[in-house]
């Protein structure tokens, strides 16, 4: 999918997939999305046309200076406008699923031996709306672990870092 045209159009997606830093690379094709996640909300509902149309996840290195480890999980996501609470705006309930499936990415990688994360308190402040359709980047990384608690931090931004 890092060769889909919604991200090959943008220079700043082309710039950001072909980082050689980028430690592990994921792609989920329209046609075989049942491998990417495991539960049905992205599979059944949001893995589709006018949803999301295209999808990358991959680590790399994370200057965030409350990281505690270095990396960050990140997906880069072309999105329709299926997702969308008024027209040409993604619902903030979106937004939420978003950062809620990207921290638990970073925490079940920050913590791989330890069983699969739920959230307990997801707290989203609103900067801007994302307007449909668009390629947006995800990210989250590591703040803290303590015991079996794992802090993450995201934020989902467009490609001048908004």
């Amino acid at each position: 999918m890092a060769d889909h045209p919604d991200f090959q159009r943008l220079p700043w997606a082309q710039k950001l997939l072909q980082d050689p830093s980028l430690a592990f690379v994921h792609e989920t094709p329209n046609s075989d999305r049942s491998v990417m996640a495991s539960n049905t909300m992205f599979k059944a509902v949001l893995y589709k046309p006018g949803a999301i149309d295209a999808h990358v996840s991959f680590q790399r290195p994370c200057a965030e200076p409350d990281n505690s480890r270095g990396i960050e999980q990140c997906m880069l996501l072309s999105i329709g406008p299926y997702v969308d609470g008024k027209i040409g705006r993604a619902h903030g309930g979106f937004n939420s699923l978003i950062l809620d499936q990207l921290t638990g990415s970073a925490a079940f990688f920050a913590v791989p031996d330890s069983p699969p994360p739920a959230t307990a308190t997801l707290t989203v402040d609103y900067k801007a709306p994302i307007n449909t359709p668009c390629v947006i980047l995800a990210r989250a990384w590591l703040i803290e672990v303590s015991g079996r608690k794992i802090w993450v931090r995201g934020v989902i931004e467009d490609g001048e870092g908004k």
